[in-house]
């Protein structure tokens, strides 16, 4: 099978697993594939992951239509933990922030902060403190970045967020990734040309075109490799498939990356089925 097949291939066996879940069959049931029955690997459609089903159905689809949203997403995916965001929704903290009641309700957990992905924060300062600390500056300038990103591109919206202190690209990417589902980013008009191709997608499109893994030259185009990815899926995935966008072929290519990493024995993920 070739690298480019593989890839959309790996993308609808994952999917079919997610499927499967949902239909509540034993996980014996999920796959013939050794390697996804053995690690865990991301949806390929990152609104069906977990943490994401439960932000969207209590904060961000309640607040879609309204200004309150950007903050909801800001605050939520800066903790990026269901327990957390719970605890910001009883307290009211998703669209009114308080850092005091923040501090002393969110510290009274045992976990309050994702381990998905490194968070950076101020030295100095205890990751509660840090994230309550980053959290104000959106909240002191909310009015304005609700100015910014309305009908903006997610291009655009995405280097408008990183102005913001500690916001690099993969956390920005992130808030992007979800506002595009409310009014203020559903029309940007590069929802199908633009995604921020991450170090796990760029290894996913060197294996894909057969280069170096390493390689990570500034100057190469991953956008355009990626849109052309996203411009043959049609050619290889099953007429019935969901549309995809180009956040899904650049979440994919991660997860591809992690599934290439095993099927060529070069290492494994740290998700494991028991």
């Amino acid at each position: 099978m070739e690298p480019i097949q593989r890839f959309f291939w790996w993308i609808e066996e994952r999917h079919r697993i997610f499927l499967s879940k949902e239909a509540g069959l034993p996980r014996g049931e999920w796959t013939d594939d050794e390697i996804l029955k053995t690690y865990r690997f991301t949806n390929p459609f990152r609104e069906n992951d977990k943490t994401t089903v439960w932000f969207r159905e209590n904060m961000r689809e309640p607040l879609k239509d309204s200004p309150e949203v950007l903050m909801a997403t800001v605050i939520f995916r800066w903790f990026n933990l269901i327990e957390t965001g719970k605890t910001l929704l009883s307290n009211n903290l998703h669209i009114d922030w308080k850092p005091e009641v923040a501090r002393q309700e969110i510290k009274k957990q045992l976990k309050y902060i994702t381990g998905g992905y490194i968070i950076k924060t101020p030295d100095g300062m205890d990751k509660v403190d840090g994230v309550i600390w980053c959290i104000d500056k959106f909240w002191k300038q909310r009015d304005n970045l609700i100015n910014e990103l309305k009908d903006s591109s997610l291009h655009r919206s995405w280097h408008v967020l990183m102005q913001f202190p500690y916001q690099g690209p993969f956390m920005a990417y992130e808030l992007i990734t979800d506002l595009r589902h409310t009014y203020l980013l559903n029309e940007a008009r590069d929802i199908y040309t633009w995604a921020n191709a991450g170090p796990g997608a760029m290894r996913g499109l060197n294996r894909i075109h057969g280069r170096e893994l390493k390689y990570k030259s500034r100057k190469h185009d991953w956008n355009e490799e990626m849109f052309q990815l996203l411009g043959k899926s049609s050619q290889y995935l099953h007429r019935d498939f969901p549309k995809l966008e180009m956040r899904d072929i650049e979440h994919s290519l991660c997860e591809f990356d992690k599934y290439e990493r095993v099927r060529n024995g070069e290492g494994a993920p740290r998700g494991r089925y028991p």
